[in-house]
């Protein structure tokens, strides 16, 4: 259209041209005159024709009527977005960070629905606009007349229905499943001897290094490394294998299959599991624990794909989880709920907290203190308001994934609720009880280290009964055992105060 208005104002400035000449065309004679009408004549024919060409080109529309709500997990499908619906809080493995794709969960109604819709169109910025979004329905056009050539069916989970039609032109309509029927598909069996591995998975690959695998990773996440440098100490090949970023959000389907992964070890992203079902490619999806007992059974499901090595390793840790979790318990039960403290739990930021259906409340109340979170209806890292914290008024607070998403240290998290005055009351605070976390080669709070978070925090929390325990020699052992790196005793040392290699 923009080009028509060109020809248009170019064919108006002619004219006008010609017409001001006009005395003196008249002067020349009958030839002038004919001459001037055949270059007006020969003007308007070639508008006309491309205006036949161009300016009949309509601009396609494309209405989405949404009606129902998500009783399913899953995911919506349209043009060429895709939207996770997951199941809870719990089931996000971004929980409620801010830079993640446009996602619903279960319950999401029509109108929610038809919003986070407009919101991926609006977001992505590149074929279409939104026209309107209201009582469940969504009109979009497309930004040039004549740019989009076919269109996707849409699909939905269980509870929800799509509606999609088209006005303006036509235009190829593709056919395609509901989310019901591409369910019903047989997933993709794990192969018998897996040589290329993708360790996408936050957590994956100190687990798979500790399943004795690490020698087939082919590529890895950024996250791996991006805040542990014990990672790059630890694992002998992790610096040298390619990695894909910002996983936590998104993971570039193209990119990851140049790799040729016989398995995917990934997050729980419905659209994500998809595209890799439909590719032929195997994958396990990391899943967050809501008990302790859900890490021994994430180390036994990634060890059934490997082989029996793989098991075989993947039972000596369990057998070694339950040994130290049953010490800790021993000394912890025995302790009466009035002598044990209240606990938060921070991560992310100093408002982000772990709810009901996250297994920190557990890793707390192993460790003999009493969770102030154990009854928010939430998963890992969700957030909580200001007066919410002070109402809880915790004696003790731990915190752990500082710096990721680009967000703050654990150690400015620290100094931040230490010197803000608006936290001063609190009685951690006032009492000097904040700690952090130590993470080693990952995050204590989520992989396989969990159980020496647990020892950890009970030392913290009561460090008479537990003065016997040698923390730095059990990070020791723990590393030398499944990881199968000797740390000196200054090195673990370092690792449980957050110091990075020297």
């Amino acid at each position: 259209m923009q080009e028509m208005r060109h020809i248009l104002n170019g064919f108006f400035f002619v004219s006008v041209k010609v017409l001001n000449n006009y005395d003196r065309i008249e002067k020349k004679g009958t030839s002038g005159m004919k001459k001037a009408g055949k270059i007006l004549l020969a003007l308007a024919a070639l508008v006309f024709c491309l205006c036949l060409a161009g300016c009949g080109e309509s601009y396609l529309e494309y209405k989405i009527t949404v009606t129902g709500e998500a009783t399913a997990s899953g995911t919506i499908t349209f043009l060429d977005y895709s939207i996770n619906v997951y199941q809870d809080l719990a089931s996000n493995p971004c929980g409620d960070c801010e830079d993640q794709p446009v996602h619903l969960y279960v319950g999401a109604d029509a109108e929610e629905t038809a919003q986070a819709i407009s919101d991926a169109i609006e977001r992505a910025d590149d074929l279409w606009e939104v026209v309107s979004c209201e009582d469940g329905v969504v009109v979009l056009r497309e930004k040039t007349a004549g740019s989009v050539e076919e269109i996707p069916s849409v699909t939905a989970p269980e509870g929800l229905t799509l509606t999609a039609s088209v006005s303006g032109r036509e235009v190829t309509l593709l056919a395609g499943e509901n989310d019901s029927d591409a369910d019903a598909d047989e997933d993709v069996e794990y192969p018998e001897d897996p040589q290329r591995l993708a360790a996408v998975y936050g957590p994956s690959y100190e687990l798979l290094t500790m399943l004795g695998v690490e020698d087939k990773i082919v590529v890895r996440a950024d996250v791996q490394t991006a805040d542990f440098p014990w990672a790059e100490q630890v694992f002998s090949r992790i610096s040298e294998i390619p990695m894909l970023n910002n996983v936590h959000t998104s993971v570039n389907f193209e990119e990851l299959m140049t790799y040729d992964p016989d398995i995917v070890y990934t997050f729980p992203r419905e659209n994500e599991l998809t595209q890799l079902k439909k590719a032929g490619v195997a994958a396990l999806a990391g899943e967050t624990s809501e008990t302790l007992d859900g890490v021994k059974e994430q180390v036994r499901n990634y060890a059934a794909t490997l082989g029996e090595d793989a098991e075989a390793r993947a039972e000596e840790y369990c057998t070694y989880f339950d040994e130290k979790l049953a010490m800790v318990r021993e000394i912890t039960d025995a302790i009466p709920d009035e002598e044990k403290p209240t606990v938060y739990y921070a991560g992310v930021d100093i408002l982000t907290t772990y709810g009901k259906y996250s297994d920190l409340i557990e890793v707390i109340e192993a460790a003999g203190g009493i969770a102030v979170s154990a009854d928010l209806e939430a998963g890992n890292r969700s957030q909580i308001n200001y007066e919410q914290l002070m109402s809880w008024n915790p004696d003790v607070i731990f915190i752990d994934h500082g710096g990721m998403n680009d967000g703050e240290t654990v150690e400015e998290l620290k100094e931040e609720i230490m010197s803000n005055t608006v936290y001063a009351s609190l009685t951690a605070v006032q009492n000097g009880e904040i700690y952090l976390s130590p993470s080693g080669v990952f995050y204590w709070d989520m992989g396989i280290q969990k159980v020496l978070l647990v020892m950890y925090m009970a030392q913290t929390l009561h460090p008479d009964e537990f003065a016997d325990l040698d923390m730095e020699q059990e990070v020791m052992t723990f590393y030398q055992t499944f990881f199968g790196y000797d740390l000196t005793r200054d090195e673990a040392y370092r690792i449980l105060n957050r110091l990075s290699p020297e």
